[in-house]
């Protein structure tokens, strides 16, 4: 992992002079300045640039500034990905930030975000306190909805249009399908994933004044560790302890709480399409408390909290491999960043295309409301998948607590405890059968269900079914199922604590289950279930004047089965209950 600074914000707040701004009403065409940027190293270098135009409203209310870069290096390799946010000068003056640029552009064409535009973030008012994603957890720090994609970046789209330039999202500790899954993911974001190097290692040094200085490589760490992804731009003017960079969004945030760090870049690698910074993340030296269309602000010296999550794989009964990882504390990026390290773990601890076995044990600390362990077991045919692994009730509870309509939910620690076992052990639901459409009441019905294993032939597995006699006289549905597609009957959470309680109630994936449904109805009222009620009763709980009523439900009677091998699918049966003491 990157150090974390020990710079306290003072150390920043004078560290580099603010220069004087050229306003956007005093920039013509034909004045020639300079932009600033890492090419190599950690050292920015100016190279020169010509201003060719001003376009008005080029996004709401917010005009940019074209400009032509006029040296060797940039006209070679173009305006590349990690150089949104390198600030331009007029003789002396900033004007803004190079935010924007073409893709498979013959000339190194781009477009500057105007400071007055950058610096009004600084003035964006913040949410009333009380967020706890957005609480710095101070020095002694241990640990819903998808966030909507910007404009489409640099590297995104071919169209002959100005936008946005992309970020390069240096990524270490993963493999290469597991790259190529999470650029499908981040591309839309901008953010294009580029393997590079890691938080570990030697590490350059750099004053606070190096560090925060304009043109300086800094980046939005995601994920560090064994893992890592850190978002790489530039960093276009610090001062007073708060910095801004990019020019354009991250993802178009808002207010968050991301960490900030320093970094060094490796080299430029020059494409026709569009060229990009090769960088890494050095040292945290802030936080980033606002993601706004015309860039992040960053307060420096502050620390941004994150989620320890910690990945055990063991195979082959023996085989080891622990990943630990801090990630980033946000409850919209929260569950893609823990499926990443949890993909990416597993995929590097057992890369082997083939068919294996998953049992996977997730447990989520909530803050202030313990913790709670999610069980799964998945089979794959081909190996560890983005698929495979969406189907992990531990992701979509973690999804879901982020989610509820309750009360914040801080996850404070992710485990996930992995154990691969390589084998088709996997059977599917393809038939099922009762002796007689009429059953008797009180009897207990030998269900034949049919599973064709994987690769193999087809069995059969007699479940016991008792009938209760208070079906008698009624029609049924039988229906026969994988345990992982059934959930257990539970009323509906009136708290974070109750929804907790719901998630800790679960079918085993090797069973099956036999629900015999009627059409019954009982509620589910303020966290608890009442079966089987009249008529008048239902009318009572459910008033047509009311919305804060009970929930209707089918009454359910279940009989687990266990087997010796995970089973997948279920088929549906309907059968007739003889009336009590009926000969027919």
């Amino acid at each position: 992992m990157f150090p974390r600074s020990a710079w306290p914000q003072s150390r920043f707040a004078q560290a580099v002079p603010a220069p004087a701004i050229l306003p956007l009403s005093e920039v013509r065409p034909g004045l020639v300045g300079e932009a600033v940027t890492v090419f190599e190293g950690v050292k920015p270098e100016p190279f020169k640039v010509r201003v060719l135009s001003v376009v008005p409203n080029f996004l709401p209310k917010q005009d940019i500034i074209l400009v032509r870069a006029e040296d060797p290096r940039v006209a070679n390799c173009g305006i590349a990905a990690g150089m949104s946010g390198s600030p331009v000068y007029v003789d002396g003056k900033l004007m803004g930030a190079i935010a924007y640029g073409w893709s498979f552009s013959k000339e190194a064409l781009a477009g500057v975000t105007p400071i007055e535009s950058m610096l009004a973030g600084r003035q964006r008012p913040r949410r009333p306190p009380g967020d706890p994603f957005l609480v710095d957890k101070g020095p002694d720090w241990a640990p819903g909805q998808a966030a909507q994609p910007p404009a489409a970046s640099l590297l995104s789209d071919r169209e002959p249009r100005l936008q946005p330039a992309a970020l390069p999202l240096a990524v270490s500790g993963i493999s290469d399908a597991a790259l190529r899954e999470l650029d499908e993911i981040l591309r839309p974001f901008g953010l294009v994933p580029v393997r590079a190097g890691g938080t570990g290692g030697k590490k350059r040094t750099a004053t606070p004044a190096e560090a925060v200085q304009p043109g300086a490589t800094v980046g939005v760490s995601f994920i560090r560790g064994d893992i890592s992804a850190v978002a790489m731009g530039t960093l276009t003017q610090a001062e007073g302890g708060t910095a801004i960079a990019f020019g354009h969004p991250l993802m178009g945030l808002g207010e968050v709480n991301l960490p900030l760090v320093s970094g060094e870049v490796h080299a430029i690698v020059a494409s026709l399409a569009s060229s990009v910074k090769l960088s890494s993340p050095l040292v945290e030296i802030g936080a980033v408390v606002q993601d706004l269309p015309t860039g992040i602000v960053a307060e420096l010296g502050r620390h941004a909290p994150s989620v320890p999550v910690e990945v055990v794989v063991t195979a082959r009964g023996e085989k080891r491999t622990s990943f630990h990882t801090q990630v980033a504390l946000h409850r919209r990026l929260l569950p893609l960043l823990a499926a990443t390290v949890i993909g990416g773990a597993l995929a590097e601890a057992e890369p082997d295309v083939t068919d294996m076995v998953i049992a996977m044990i997730t447990r989520l600390d909530v803050r202030g409301a313990g913790g709670v362990e999610i069980r799964d077991q998945l089979f794959s045919g081909e190996g560890l998948s983005s698929r495979v692994l969406a189907q992990a009730r531990g992701l979509k509870a973690l999804s879901d607590l982020l989610g509820n309509p309750f009360e914040p939910a801080v996850i404070d620690r992710i485990d996930v405890d992995i154990r691969v076992e390589y084998r088709n052990d996997v059977a599917e639901i393809v038939g099922a059968s009762l002796p007689d459409e009429r059953v008797r009441p009180g009897e207990t019905l030998p269900v034949r269900v049919v599973l064709r294993p994987y690769a193999g032939k087809e069995f059969v597995e007699i479940v016991p079914v008792l009938i209760p006699r208070t079906l008698a006289g009624k029609t049924i549905k039988v229906d026969v199922a994988s345990g992982a597609l059934v959930r257990p009957d539970l009323p509906k959470p009136e708290s974070l604590r109750g929804m907790m309680e719901n998630l800790r109630a679960f079918y085993p994936g090797q069973s099956i289950v036999v629900s015999l449904s009627t059409p019954d109805s009982g509620v589910s009222l303020r966290g608890r279930l009442i079966p089987s009620l009249p008529d008048s009763a239902l009318d009572t709980l459910r008033p047509a004047n009311q919305t804060r009523r009970a929930d209707a439900y089918r009454v359910a009677d279940r009989t687990l089965h266990p087997c010796d091998r995970l089973v997948s699918g279920r088929q549906e049966l309907t059968a007739r209950v003889r009336p009590i003491g009926s000969r027919n």
